[in-house]
């Protein structure tokens, strides 16, 4: 009996998987998180793919602040609400760098589903319009660097 030989398969690697639609099958934004760390602190921005900036969590390491911001023409303070990892919550904002931004808790487990991997966050705008985020395994290390 001869035998045949059989090439094994080579190994791909592949990325986290980013939600390209929420479980309720609506569209979440295009794009791509970049995650850096630095001696300053951390911080995940999620980028549009012309490349603006459409969404932020910071961490400060010297004040131990963690800041969420966001591309948003309001110019006034608002308040929005942020579902993540079924939870729900008010944010409120206020205008900054040409958007908006709010100071955040990390510890609250809202904020950690953001570094749920395959899952969405969304934005809800006082109007009603929602945008969704795909979430990133990277995020938690950016709260957990002012924790």
């Amino acid at each position: 009996v001869a035998q045949e030989s059989v090439e094994a398969p080579v190994p791909e690697l592949t990325p986290a998987p980013l939600a390209t639609q929420a479980a309720d099958g609506t569209a979440v934004a295009l794009g791509t998180w970049d995650v850096n760390e630095a001696a300053s602190g951390a911080q995940a921005v999620f980028n549009g793919e012309d490349g603006a900036e459409l969404l932020a969590i910071r961490c400060d390491t010297l004040s131990g602040s963690v800041t969420m911001s966001f591309a948003a023409d309001d110019g006034v303070p608002v308040s929005y609400r942020l579902d993540a990892g079924g939870e729900a919550a008010r944010v409120d904002l206020i205008p900054a760098g040409g958007g908006l931004a709010a100071e955040i808790e990390p510890s609250l487990a809202i904020f950690h589903a953001f570094g749920e991997t395959g899952q969405t966050v969304s934005l809800t705008s006082p109007e009603g319009n929602i945008v969704q985020y795909p979430t990133h395994p990277g995020i938690s290390r950016v709260l957990y660097a002012c924790s």
